[in-house]
């Protein structure tokens, strides 16, 4: 609890922050946001106003003076860079803009809108040729990287060159295929069905296929994957017993010397609560393997569990003596046990094991 105390206090600290101690330690650009922020809540607050004055100009400086010695760099993707000191600068444009009692601090905010516009044509060449220069070493990882820069080309100027035909193609040379089978056998094999899973899997730059899929589009594939649904069963039912007496005192009328009274009496009974137990389990294995050269990459087992209780009990003697839990079931019978209830928590429990397997098997 103490621990807790701590963090909120620590929390509402730091939302509280006037922008003062980020000043002190250099960090000007956060000083004028946490400056901004508290005073939206507290226009008049003095540290703010003094925080946003004295930063301000600071963090402008400071943004300016690193996009120009980026630009006059030989840094890679040096105009993207630049851009993004420049966005910081346009940020805090509009965050004073959008604060009024900011605005009567710094009354005329700077902006790089104009030069942003300017540098956006240099940032796409940049990004386009090193796209270009990633597919050509024809790799799958520096396909993805290709895809993304091809990507950035196009936030920069839309429609550049023929970014939009490469990053398809990008797309398509980083994409990993996979074949899948699914072989259903032993007994309830149709207790669950993996091909849901499989087809709601979102996983970039992964796809999975049939084999009549695959024979349609002609896809190159890289892996198969064969799921063997190896059947469910239900174990025999466990009983097990426990039997308790009770004491308890209930107040009752008897008529003593003519009157009636309220005594309390002590009144006694006797429970045999039992609990029967079923556990249930199916099985699933999958093995993915390389297809060009049939190397297992991948053996697992996933098992699915279900389970299933009730109770009941046999009651004896005064039932007033008997908590109230237990009297509940005296009159219960012997209760069968939920084939179904037992199979849906199996199944999903085998699709979590097997839709965070294969997610985390595939990712990138």
């Amino acid at each position: 609890m103490k621990r807790l105390l701590v963090y909120i206090f620590i929390a509402l600290s730091l939302s509280c922050s006037s922008g003062k101690k980020a000043y002190q330690r250099g960090d000007y650009v956060l000083a004028v946001n946490q400056a901004i922020e508290r005073l939206r809540q507290k226009p008049d607050n003095s540290k703010s106003q003094e925080a946003l004055k004295l930063a301000y100009p600071l963090a402008i400086e400071f943004l300016e003076t690193q996009a120009t010695s980026t630009i006059a760099s030989d840094a890679p993707f040096k105009w993207k860079t630049a851009i993004g000191y420049y966005n910081q600068i346009n940020a805090l444009h509009d965050q004073v803009k959008t604060s009024p009692a900011a605005l009567r601090i710094i009354k005329n905010p700077v902006s790089k809108f104009t030069e942003i516009g300017e540098l956006r044509k240099k940032a796409a060449d940049e990004s386009y040729e090193a796209g270009i220069q990633a597919m050509m070493k024809n790799t799958r990882s520096d396909a993805i990287r290709a895809y993304y820069l091809f990507q950035e080309t196009n936030s920069f100027e839309q429609g550049y060159k023929d970014v939009v035909e490469l990053q398809h193609q990008a797309e398509y040379n980083a994409t990993l295929r996979i074949q899948y089978k699914e072989i259903s056998y032993r007994n309830r094999a149709d207790w669950v069905t993996v091909e849901p899973i499989i087809n709601n899997l979102r996983l970039p730059f992964t796809k999975f296929y049939t084999a009549e899929q695959a024979e349609n589009e002609k896809a190159p594939i890289h892996h198969t994957m064969l799921i063997e649904v190896l059947g469910y069963n239900e174990a025999n039912p466990t009983t097990s017993r426990s039997e308790n007496n009770y004491t308890d005192s209930v107040q009752v009328e008897k008529t003593i010397g003519g009157k009636k009274v309220k005594v309390y009496d002590k009144v006694y009974g006797k429970a045999t609560v039992f609990e029967k137990r079923v556990n249930a389990r199916g099985l699933v294995q999958i093995t993915i393997k390389e297809l060009n050269t049939e190397k297992q990459l991948m053996v697992n087992e996933y098992i699915g569990n279900g389970q299933w209780s009730g109770t009941w009990s046999r009651c004896s003697g005064d039932q007033r003596a008997l908590p109230e839990r237990v009297r509940n079931g005296c009159s219960r019978q012997e209760p069968q046990p939920d084939s179904q209830e037992m199979l849906k928590m199996a199944r999903m429990d085998v699709t979590r094991q097997i839709e965070r397997s294969l997610t985390q098997f595939y990712r990138i």
